[in-house]
């Protein structure tokens, strides 16, 4: 995390401009742990300076996990309005990384998670011209100068049907970029969905971090 000491504003992606959407997520290399930074009902937006967030977190981190046993934890009233919250949680990612230097660029692959639809409004994921699917299958999604891309699909290309949201989605990008892309590596989420169906390959072209040529 930054130690930068001016704020920075944090905002409801879709709303406006700001300097990082809500949400926004850090995690370990590992994917095990994640924070979260949030706004509170009814706000869309406030500012925090990164070293004072880097401080909640390292607060959060040492009340929650620093002692026995480790626990998720909640830390709210962060910002100049009070309006930010910080989220503790484990994670189980399903991720495999490709081999060293096989990866996109990573700046241009955080554009693609800060811009990418991150809400928990239930979709359903599905072929083309099925009267059920709300986001038809292959769903790709490129940075504007196409060197990094997104593809969701499914276990049977053309075919598959299962439920989600897009938080999840965005969730599972989130490991790949900090297990994979981080470290020069392309990546692979897999058993997403609410049956598990929806899953990647990159090497396939089904699911990940891509680079595109």
């Amino acid at each position: 995390m930054s130690a930068y000491s001016i704020p920075q504003t944090f905002g409801e992606r879709g709303t406006g401009q700001y300097d990082a959407p809500l949400p926004f997520r850090y995690a370990s290399h590992d994917g095990l742990c994640a924070l979260d930074l949030a706004h509170t009902s009814g706000v869309l937006s406030d500012s925090i300076a990164p070293v004072d967030l880097k401080v909640a977190a390292r607060l959060l981190i040492s009340v929650c996990v620093g002692q026995a046993p480790s626990q998720g934890g909640l830390l709210t009233g962060l910002g100049q309005n009070k309006a930010l919250a910080l989220r503790l949680m484990p994670y189980r990612p399903t991720v495999t990384c490709g081999p060293d230097g096989s990866g996109p660029p990573w700046r241009s692959c955080r554009d693609i998670v800060d811009l990418m639809p991150a809400n928990n409004k239930k979709q359903v994921f599905g072929p083309r011209g099925d009267t059920r699917t709300t986001v038809p299958l292959p769903w790709r999604y490129t940075t504007t100068r196409h060197r990094c891309g997104v593809i969701v699909d499914g276990d049977e290309p053309g075919r598959t049907t299962d439920t989600g949201d897009w938080y999840k989605i965005w969730v599972a990008t989130n490991a790949v970029e900090f297990m994979c892309t981080q470290l020069g590596r392309n990546g692979t989420a897999v058993s997403l969905g609410e049956f598990t169906r929806l899953l990647g390959t990159q090497h396939h072209g089904i699911w990940g971090l891509e680079a595109d040529n």
